[in-house]
């Protein structure tokens, strides 16, 4: 049997777990919160270190919970398929085969008004520091940090 590559095995669980966390919450779709839950949880059954201080249970306690579960997997939010598609093109641009864990973190911490962003400053986390900890991991030219006004 052909595996894929470690690389995409582990974006592959992150998704999974992000859409266990969007649904065990009753999300009506998976945005960056979801998926920064997915990454913390991933680098925990990997060990990767970039989210080794954040725990997952207080990070879920900051976000809203509904009385129901959604009938079918939620789907991606528009600043969450942002973030899913920056790391896409970046993966692309390097000729990788498909995303790095890494790189998506990179991509969901550059859009300053995301709720991944917003929980994460609740939780007293240096967003900026932990977004330029995870450009050196990945080891490449660093995404530019966006701001979208609204």
């Amino acid at each position: 049997m052909c595996l894929p590559p470690p690389r995409l095995r582990r974006y592959a669980r992150v998704l999974g777990l992000a859409r266990h966390e969007a649904t065990s919450l009753g999300a009506p779709a998976l945005g960056t919160e979801h998926l920064l839950l997915g990454l913390v949880r991933e680098g925990r059954e990997s060990g990767a270190r970039l989210l080794a201080g954040v725990d997952p249970d207080p990070l879920r306690a900051l976000l809203p919970r509904a009385p129901w579960s959604p009938a079918a997997p939620p789907a991606l939010t528009t600043r969450a398929a942002m973030a899913v598609g920056a790391a896409q093109r970046e993966a692309d641009r390097r000729g990788l085969p498909g995303l790095e864990v890494e790189g998506l973190l990179v991509a969901v911490l550059a859009d300053q008004q995301s709720a991944a962003v917003a929980v994460l400053e609740r939780l007293g986390i240096d967003v900026a520091d932990l977004w330029s900890c995870a450009v050196v991991e990945v080891g490449r030219d660093a995404m530019p940090r966006r701001s979208v006004a609204g």
